[in-house]
């Protein structure tokens, strides 16, 4: 049975109809808190008392669960809710400026509610489209690159977000009984392909990034104008493209010609640009052409030019063709073995061989087994992976499918951050599509092999980046990390073989099975491509994607360089809280794993010398305080400690602020214990001076 996926029509009208929806099992206690909150607003005692009584669980540990996660209320917020990105990212753009004003402007502390009660104001760790810093997320619409003064402006406006595309495919094949895997997806090809297009194409980068700027307005501005003058155009939506710097971003692709980028197209600048087209032929910003001819596209060069609505349409493009071809050979190994060549590692930030883990599920006892789809990202300041499942959700959705297929998995779970709605939204639809032409499901394409996916929400906690707390989380728990052996492979979800990949880890996988492990080990000195996100003080802010081995000078060149006259580049964060400050000494180091610079989960924010090192060690360390799970101690008390230890400002406290970081860092469970003190290990090492 699946979840409800409407949680605020008129068909979950009330408490009741919403939890008869869940099957009464406790792995659904997540999802039917979410929906609960999601029609209430909050989780109030009465609710949890309901949501226990339905799925049988503990009112403590019901209690417990929903306490746990930062994205569930069990206060009453006001009628609106108003939330400040306070992430290092920007923070260094000044967002406290704009928090500040807000809370003159609304008479009310931070986090806290307004007399009348119809306002909450709270800060928020991360918005996640850090290329639009500063950010401000009203009543869950985000708003970027706010000033003080956009106040008025912020409250007065509500706008809804992006509803879901429909799946398409009144056109998918009705495949009857094939005699073969190769017969069942020709005939989902020929459908694909009869599947037909206007001759000119403009597609509207409305990614999480360009909807926080207008890019929605842009959409429906450029629908009816195309409309009004009767022009033979399709105009759609798509990924953002990564050139967040240039959102609202419109792509067009002339009959026969090559895509086209126009920057900043506002609603007002829309006439302008059907009537350069119109003339043609459209001329490309020079700095667009810089910013994309300078990267490696390979995971990324599919965004901005295809709808990730459109299931024929990224199969005119090749996608599903490779999962046919392996489920044709019926090789599973062959998949591990190409993949184990390529040595592609995890791009998640541990860089642990993913076709070693598929190995292992494969190789391992018990049924059924499992792939998880690790989409949570909650880290401040790294965006990459929601750009990928925005912009390109099958070709990911077949990275998965490949890997559920080479491990032996026959269900994936695709595990995604809460506030990521858009994300969630068009893998919805990439799911649904897939499954109506014969790509999910029994037999898929007539082979022996059988799948199911389930898309499953987080309600944030950074913790959900490491695999054992997210299994937790899934099996309807608080995110607490497990003592590792066993491993999830061995012993994961429901103490059953589990696999858990990254999102860009799965990107890979569909190209280089296609393309072989030859061409995969020949980029990026036999380790690939990585995507990066940048932030922070640049003028070109965005994702790219680069060979790894490249520079940090490199990567911060098409970023626009050097800051501003009158600024000077004091520091690069690299790999968000879990990472490490970057002297400007080391920009010429190549970003290798292993490396003095490491590239990390793909986090780039730029600092310079308006910022302190001290408030962004700082900040970085309130936020892993507040997200350790609390369930081992050098985590929960160190990183407390290290914060009071570093607000003593004192120099002699220096050597056992080292010292405690060690401590932290060699003693934790998990990762985000870990790595919680690399960020003042390494500011300590590079900016002694920042700690008098």
């Amino acid at each position: 049975m699946r979840p409800p996926t409407d949680h605020g029509g008129l068909a979950l009208s009330d408490r009741q109809t919403i939890l008869g929806a869940f099957p009464r099992e406790r792995n659904w206690l997540l999802p039917a808190l979410q929906a609960v909150q999601h029609h209430e607003r909050w989780l109030s005692p009465d609710a949890l008392v309901a949501v226990a009584g339905h799925l049988r669980v503990p009112q403590s540990e019901v209690y417990g669960v929903a306490t746990h996660y930062p994205e569930l209320r069990v206060t009453e917020p006001g009628r609106r809710i108003v939330r400040v990105c306070v992430g290092v990212s920007c923070r260094a753009l000044g967002s406290l400026d704009v928090l500040a004003a807000l809370e003159r402007r609304l008479a009310v502390a931070a986090d806290s509610t307004t007399a009348d009660g119809e306002f909450t104001l709270e800060r928020l760790d991360c918005g996640f489209s850090c290329a639009m810093a500063p950010l401000v997320e009203v009543d869950g619409r985000h708003v970027g690159r706010v000033s003080p003064g956009d106040g008025e402006r912020l409250l007065a406006t509500r706008q809804p977000g992006e509803a879901a595309r429909p799946s398409p495919s009144p056109s998918a094949p009705r495949l009857g009984s094939p005699t073969s895997v190769a017969e069942s997806f020709a005939a989902v090809e020929r459908a694909a392909t009869a599947v037909g297009s206007q001759a000119l194409r403009v597609l509207v980068g409305t990614g999480s990034c360009g909807a926080a700027v207008g890019a929605r307005e842009t959409l429906k501005a450029l629908e009816a104008e195309v409309r009004r003058r009767g022009l033979d155009a399709r105009v759609t939506a798509a990924g953002c493209g990564g050139l967040c710097w240039a959102a609202p971003a419109v792509t067009v692709i002339p009959p026969g010609g090559d895509p086209v980028v126009a920057a900043g197209v506002t609603p007002d600048r829309v006439p302008a640009l059907l009537d350069a087209i119109v003339a043609g032929p459209l001329s490309q910003d020079a700095d667009v052409s810089a910013w994309l001819a300078g990267q490696c596209r390979i995971l990324t060069e599919r965004w901005g030019v295809i709808d990730p609505g459109d299931i024929a349409e990224a199969m005119r493009c090749g996608s599903y063709a490779t999962l046919a071809e392996a489920l044709a050979a019926g090789r599973p190994e062959d998949v591990i073995a190409t993949v184990k060549a390529a040595r592609l590692a995890g791009r998640g930030g541990a860089y642990f061989q993913a076709a070693i883990k598929w190995e292992g599920a494969r190789r391992a006892h018990g049924s059924p087994k499992y792939l998880i789809v690790n989409g949570e990202e909650g880290e401040p300041g790294i965006f990459k992976d929601r750009h990928l499942m925005e912009s390109d959700p099958h070709r990911l959705l077949e990275g998965a499918l490949l890997a559920a297929y080479a491990a032996g998995a026959r269900r994936i779970y695709l595990y995604v951050h809460g506030q990521a709605d858009l994300s969630a939204q068009r893998l919805e639809g990439a799911v649904a599509a897939a499954r109506l032409w014969g790509l999910i499901g029994d037999r898929v394409l007539g082979s022996g092999f059988s799948v199911e996916v389930e898309l499953r929400r987080g309600a944030g906690g950074f913790v959900l980046g490491e695999e054992t707390a997210l299994m937790e989380s899934l099996e309807g728990r608080r995110a607490m990390p497990r003592a590792k052996p066993p491993f999830p492979v061995d012993s994961g979800l429901w103490g059953r073989p589990t696999v858990i990949n990254n999102v860009e880890t799965l990107s890979a996988v569909p190209l280089i099975v296609s393309r072989g492990a030859a061409w995969w080990t020949a980029l990026g000195r036999g380790h690939g491509t990585k995507c990066f996100g940048l932030s922070g003080h640049v003028r070109r802010p965005g994702i790219v994607e680069m060979e790894i081995g490249v520079t940090l000078r490199e990567v911060l060149a098409l970023a626009g360089g050097e800051p501003p006259a009158g600024r000077r580049l004091q520091a690069v964060l690299l790999g968000g809280p879990s990472g490490s400050l970057i002297h400007p000494r080391h920009l010429d180091e190549p970003i290798l794993p292993g490396g003095t610079v490491t590239p990390g989960s793909g986090g780039i924010v730029a600092l310079d010398d308006s910022v302190s090192i001290a408030d962004v060690v700082r900040n970085l360390l309130d936020f892993n305080t507040r997200e350790s799970c609390g369930k081992c101690t050098p985590c929960r008390e160190g990183t407390a400690r290290l914060r009071d230890m570093l607000d003593g400002g004192s120099r002699a406290n220096a050597e056992s602020i080292r010292e405690l970081s060690e401590v932290v860092r060699l003693a934790s469970l998990c990762g985000l214990g870990q790595a919680a003190p690399l960020s003042i290990l390494s500011a300590l090492a590079e900016f002694p001076e920042a700690f008098p």
